[in-house]
């Protein structure tokens, strides 16, 4: 019997105790179970024995082993999950191994639905408690910090002080006589101490009736701190294990071919006996709604070239292009608008009674995530009962997808969480799950590992959608009297990924990510507009590193940019004086026009432009230098950097996050395109897809605001301003205001 499908938002569920061990576990998941009785899960990887709750096992020999829930994508949440106990625990990095554990309660993720930290002291909202009993564990939205950090901090704080009442009984001593530090608590009269392994088995029998009050910032010992990564030795030494990697006995191997059209269908194979008697083909099986078919062979070669081989009889759409969807575009913000997520003042009125208005016409194309691990999924069927070798960014969505194609109860799901070769948002979908599934069942008690090829990858992708947006502004010395944004797009959350999975669909017009980074801007202007209409396509869609933000940056600062030259004046002093009422935003855009010398002049021949955003609770400016080579020619010689991500964990991990989102932006503005021609997609692999190269990134000059505030996300937010803030430099170097990416096909190229 199949468990009950709970109707949620797809972007909430995409993106959306006890540990069984030998000696202490305690936890903080879902709701807090710090002073509640033991409630047992399965905890795998921790082993056998008592225990309070899910993220902490300390063993007799002292090690703590921590199951981190989040996937580990190269953004660091091996290592700052770790973090954010050590801190309260009291104890060191080193000391610390990590697992992943099951999709269950304790490990939800209720940020990705309520968008708010949790409350630890006063339990959940009863959005959050959905989310964990659903539950919802997802890695996603530079999410993880932003959920995890008092939450963690808890259970560390909590873990230490049953240790230390453990220890106190042992002693015969009041708890204020002894004090924990890296491992062991000690005995202020005579020095005597005791390790936490040791102490561990009589620590998990106390119960809390409080959670302890957790460290002032200024008493931090590692958070804030520079922390080697947890998960580099073993990428270095090539142990890490991907979801590529996975090898399981008498394994087999599946390649797929899609049909040709994104709204097509394929009703039969017209060569399936000559592709069967193929060297090691074993079996052809055509997946549901016949999106496409799979060979199943025994090495992934030979499962790809028979793929390659076969023959289709087919339906679908042949005439769709890029020019045609161009203006689709152009109807859908004349005509079609269905949603106005922000309408103050009059902004429509006081433009159409104006003379001198503003107006730019902006477009982004689609963009695929083009991860460097080709996507993959291992399933084993075997009767009643499944098991998955996969590197997602939801376990939970994992066990969802088997158990939609199979109809296996979640509970018998069991997932082997790997490493992810890239994720971006692309390892938050459904597809290689559902694939996999549907082959592994047509194979039963034979483990598959389903592949898909580069191309297959990035002709059928879940794209960044493509997106217009039409400004209308006016402007004044003292700054921007009204603005209006009209955009046409697909909405992430209706994407024709619904034909799959409907269930997780809503309206287009109730998709926060529409006009993600475009609405309720900083700037103070009373009369703003923004609205957007739906585009019917049958291109499938998805979150992209940085979602709505991605190309709403683009829009917006390239177009406050225009706004500001209109008037003649500077564009950071232009920006400055509308965000007197956001003064941590005034900070960021003071912060990096100070390190990048925006007051000073330039030498002949270089350039810079300016870009501010908010993204995922984070707030980034950068300012791009480029020295110009010849007219269409140029070096991306810096990008000065400033975030604020108000409290700081690891500022390693932020560095690197930075560097990441604007070498990801770039490529995307400087190359990123998908394509349409004959219905068909015209980019095929890297060579029509490329990427920013050594030789053309830029040294990226970053600073980090000190700020004592609720963290914010690190992983998406260095992406948005990359595009805005160089299409504002090459203005500065040519005067041709660039309103459509990327810049190649303006003629530009970079070196």
């Amino acid at each position: 019997m199949t468990n009950k499908k709970k109707k949620w938002t797809r972007r909430a569920f995409i993106i959306a105790g006890g540990v069984v061990g030998g000696g202490l576990a305690v936890g903080v998941g879902g709701m807090m179970y710090v002073s509640k009785k033991i409630k047992e899960y399965t905890g795998e990887g921790f082993g056998d024995g008592s225990s309070l709750n899910a993220w902490i096992r300390i063993a007799p020999d002292n090690t703590i082993i921590m199951a981190v829930p989040r996937a580990e994508m190269g953004q660091g949440v091996y290592t700052s999950m770790p973090m954010l106990i050590a801190e309260e625990l009291e104890v060191e990095m080193n000391s610390i191994k990590v697992i992943a554990p099951q999709p269950e309660s304790p490990y939800a993720n209720p940020f990705i639905v309520v968008n708010k930290p949790r409350d630890i002291y006063n339990g959940l909202s009863m959005m959050e408690k959905i989310a964990s009993f659903m539950p919802i564990v997802a890695t996603g939205g530079s999410t993880t910090i932003r959920d995890s950090y008092d939450n963690l901090r808890a259970a560390g704080a909590s873990a230490r002080e049953m240790l230390i009442q453990a220890a106190a009984t042992q002693w015969g001593v009041d708890r204020s006589e002894c004090y924990a530090q890296s491992g062991y608590v000690i005995n202020k009269s005579n020095s005597h101490k005791l390790s936490y392994g040791e102490l561990a088995t009589a620590a998990s029998q106390i119960e809390l009736s409080e959670i302890p009050k957790l460290k002032d910032q200024k008493d931090f010992k590692i958070l804030g701190k520079p922390v080697q990564r947890l998960d580099i030795p073993e990428k270095v030494t090539g142990e890490a294990e991907y979801g590529l990697d996975a090898r399981v006995e008498n394994m087999l191997y599946a390649a797929i071919r899609h049909a040709t059209y994104h709204d097509g269908q394929i009703q039969s194979v017209a060569n399936q006996s000559e592709i069967e008697a193929m060297p090691g083909v074993e079996k052809i099986v055509l997946l549901p709604n016949g999106v496409g078919a799979a060979v199943i062979a025994n090495n992934t070669w030979r499962a790809k070239n028979a793929a390659l081989a076969l023959e289709f009889e087919e339906t679908g759409d042949n005439t769709l292009s890029s020019e045609q969807i161009a203006k689709i575009q152009e109807d859908v913000i004349a005509n079609n608008i269905i949603a106005t997520p922000q309408n103050d003042g009059n902004a429509t009125e006081v433009l159409d009674a104006s003379d001198n208005v503003i107006e730019g016409k902006y477009n982004v194309p689609y963009l695929a995530h083009a991860c460097m691990e080709p996507i993959n999924c291992t399933v084993l069927i075997n009767g009643d009962k499944a098991e998955v070798w996969i590197g997602h960014q939801g376990s939970s969505l994992v066990r969802e997808g088997i158990n939609a194609v199979t109809g296996i109860v979640l509970e018998n799901i069991h997932v082997n969480m790997k490493y992810l070769g890239g994720g971006f948002g692309r390892r938050a979908e459904l597809d290689m799950i559902l694939h996999a599934a549907a082959v592994a069942k047509e194979i039963e008690g034979t483990p598959v590992q389903l592949v898909y090829t580069r191309e297959e990858s990035m002709r059928h992708e879940m794209y960044r959608p493509a997106v217009a947006s039409h400004f209308r502004a006016k402007v004044n010395e003292n700054g921007i009297e009204a603005w209006e944004n009209k955009m046409a797009l697909q909405s992430v959350g209706y994407s024709s990924m619904m034909r799959i999975k409907p269930t997780f669909a809503e309206p287009p017009e109730k998709d926060p990510s529409s006009s993600e980074g475009a609405a309720h801007l900083p700037y103070q202007m009373d009369n703003v507009k923004v609205a957007f209409g739906q585009m019917e396509l049958p291109v499938l869609v998805g979150n992209w590193r940085s979602v709505g933000s991605s190309q709403n940056a683009f829009f917006t600062e390239c177009f406050m940019d225009e706004c500001a030259i209109s008037v003649g004046q500077d564009p950071y002093l232009f920006r400055k004086k509308m965000l007197k009422n956001h003064p941590r935003f005034e900070a960021v855009l003071d912060k990096v026009a100070e390190i990048s010398n925006w007051s000073k002049p330039l030498p002949k021949g270089k350039f810079r432009g300016i870009a501010l955003h908010k993204s995922f609770g984070s707030i980034v400016g950068q300012v791009a230098e480029i020295t110009k080579i010849d007219e269409k020619s140029f070096s991306v010689d810096k990008f000065y950097n400033v975030i604020d991500c108000g409290r700081i964990v690891n500022p390693d991990t932020i560095e690197a996050q930075m560097q990441s989102g604007i070498i990801f932006g770039l490529s995307a503005a400087l190359y990123g395109e998908i394509t349409f021609s004959e219905g068909e997609v015209e980019q095929f692999n890297f060579p029509q897809y490329e990427m920013v190269r050594m030789n053309v990134a830029p040294t990226v000059v970053n600073h980090i605001m000190e700020i004592d505030e609720y963290p914010g996300g690190v992983g998406e937010p260095a992406t948005p301003p990359a595009a805005p803030a160089l299409a504002n430099a090459l203005f500065a170097a040519t005067g041709e205001r660039i309103r459509s990416l990327p810049f190649k096909k303006h003629g530009y190229s970079f070196a």
